[in-house]
């Protein structure tokens, strides 16, 4: 009875260091996935969390504006010519000023137009200096960006020299001084007196700077 008493008890042990060794491995298990379930009636964990707001990050776009000399438009005042006889010039100096608030680059196009453009324009040779002054009826100083005769396309570049778009021209403030100055051909024909034609000069302005 002893012997079978005694074996009956080491059964029992057995038993119970196997279900110890089984709920261990089960907890390992459960630990491994992140699982963790507490005993009924304790309740579950609690986990504390915070956030942050990002605020103040509006969006207003900016504005380009390009005048000439004060003027949008601008109606020239010395570059005309009421009586041309050959060889006869006029000047102005033309100021392009941004006063927008973002920086900007321009292109420069022109030509004449009028019934009497395809004769007059041969003739009229346009000169433009960069950073040039007034001097009478002529420009001087600066450099020479455009030299030719003007014609009747009154989109043609007027940038032959230098980079093409001008600039930047800074916001506000910026600004960019050119003299234009036209002369009527020494060799102008007879057949032009009474003719009339107009130039048509436009200043494009862009906000791409590269």
């Amino acid at each position: 009875m002893a012997s079978g008493s005694h074996r009956a008890e080491e059964a029992t042990r057995r038993i119970g260091t196997l279900r110890r060794v089984a709920s261990s491995v089960r907890l390992r298990a459960a630990l491994s996935l992140g699982v963790f379930v507490l005993p009924l009636g304790m309740g579950t964990m609690a986990f504390w969390t915070d956030s942050v707001t990002v605020t103040g990050a509006s969006f207003t776009g900016g504005t380009l504006d390009l005048s000439v000399t004060g003027g949008d438009p601008y109606a020239s005042t010395t570059l005309a010519m009421a009586t041309a006889v050959p060889g006869a010039t006029s000047a102005e100096v033309l100021t392009v000023q941004n006063v927008g608030d973002v920086p900007l680059k321009y292109s420069l196009t022109g030509g004449v137009a009028g019934g009497d453009a395809a004769a007059m324009a041969p003739h009229l040779t346009l000169t433009i200096r960069a950073g040039g002054t007034k001097s009478g009826t002529t420009c001087i100083n600066g450099s020479v960006i455009f030299n030719a005769p003007l014609t009747t396309t009154t989109t043609t570049s007027l940038f032959t020299s230098g980079p093409s778009p001008r600039g930047p021209v800074a916001a506000t403030v910026g600004t960019d001084a050119l003299c234009f100055q036209v002369t009527f051909s020494a060799g102008a024909p007879t057949g032009l007196q009474g003719l009339t034609t107009t130039a048509v000069i436009t200043f494009l302005a862009t906000s791409d700077l590269t």
